[in-house]
């Protein structure tokens, strides 16, 4: 069984110990948070028995005897932490976003590609395996669809109080962004995913509406120019009343497919797919972080590239960086722009 320690206890990082723990091919051998209390509280709630807890990643990964490493830390830790743990010949499995610019990800993908083929760096795109969206993708590429539109659309609440409980969230050193790149980043995603289509401009403008004692933003809006005429439209916001179902839509010539409700929808409203729930998260992170975490372990064991590899998060990550530089500089960016900035 593989060997895996967690480094982060934050918010997010009780999915990740559930699915370690409950998973046919891994077994929790540490943890690491510079609370350490924190990290003990996380594995009581998740029924973890885990001895030793370290304050210091690097402490940890070369002291224990590990395969793999989770990363849960806030964004800008992730690309450096991530670089140690290759160097030390562990695989790993990152929280999004890569980090919190495209040139923090692409120095960590030249730094990755020393060790692919000997070992595997993933990234925690979930909602990829959402039955909805699964299914979407399948009856895409499966009828051959002629996509001219895609939608992607997320009205969630966050407060002040959100950001007071951990302060790098409002930071843009810290977090890099704020909507696009801590919540709406898993739409952005799947909006070039299940179409199958890279982006090449944008235009978008970024706000503050509700939360204007932060750094970053809680409002965003683009319009997304994808290849072979494929145009998309980007909201996302914080500002809402509630966290809200988030909508992906896409129209094809002859056909409607809306998710929406964790559903998913043609034309005529019939329902195609449902996703699953999983009692060890918020509805709203999904229940795809098993399948992912399974898929990510199986691929370590069998050698495969069947996972959501670093490679397979640029183009999300290119599109967070064109949002801000658009939103910045009030024009159109384009993909070349990214590439050769």
């Amino acid at each position: 069984m593989l060997k895996v320690g967690v480094i982060g206890l934050g918010t997010v990082s009780p999915i990740h110990l559930h699915s370690i723990n409950h998973s046919p091919y891994a077994r929790l051998v540490a943890v690491c948070d510079i609370k350490e209390d924190k990290a003990r509280e996380k594995c009581q709630q998740t029924h973890c028995d885990v001895t030793p807890s370290y304050s210091d990643y690097k402490e940890m990964i070369d002291k224990e005897d590990l395969d793999v490493v989770h990363i849960c830390l806030p964004h800008y830790l992730h690309a450096e932490v991530s670089k140690y743990a290759l160097d030390n010949g562990l695989n790993v499995f990152c929280e999004k976003p890569v980090d919190i610019s495209y040139a923090k990800t692409k120095e960590l993908y030249d730094h990755y590609k020393k060790y692919k083929g000997k070992q595997k760096l993933g990234i925690c795109f979930q909602n990829r395996y959402n039955n909805s969206v699964v299914k979407l993708k399948e009856l895409l590429e499966k009828n051959k669809e002629e996509v001219f539109a895609v939608k992607g659309l997320v009205t969630w609440f966050r407060d002040m109080s959100y950001y007071n409980e951990e302060p790098w969230r409002g930071r843009l050193k810290e977090a890099g962004a704020g909507v696009i790149i801590n919540q709406a980043i898993h739409t952005l995603d799947l909006m070039g995913y299940v179409t199958g289509k890279d982006w090449k401009s944008l235009n978008a403008r970024m706000s503050k509406l509700m939360n204007t004692e932060i750094e970053v933003e809680d409002t965003a809006n683009a319009f997304i120019k994808y290849e072979d005429g494929v145009n998309g439209l980007f909201i996302a916001t914080n500002a809402y009343s509630i966290t809200d179902s988030i909508e992906l839509q896409v129209i094809s010539k002859n056909e409607k497919y809306t998710i929406k409700e964790n559903r998913l929808f043609d034309r005529k409203l019939n329902m195609l797919a449902e996703d699953e729930k999983s009692s060890q998260t918020k509805d709203y992170y999904g229940a795809g972080h098993e399948k992912l975490i399974n898929k990510f372990y199986k691929a370590i064991i069998d050698d495969t590239d069947d996972y959501c590899d670093l490679s397979d998060a640029l183009q999300t990550m290119e599109l967070i960086q064109a949002i801000i530089n658009s939103s910045n500089g009030k024009r159109e960016i384009t993909k070349e722009d990214i590439l050769n900035d």
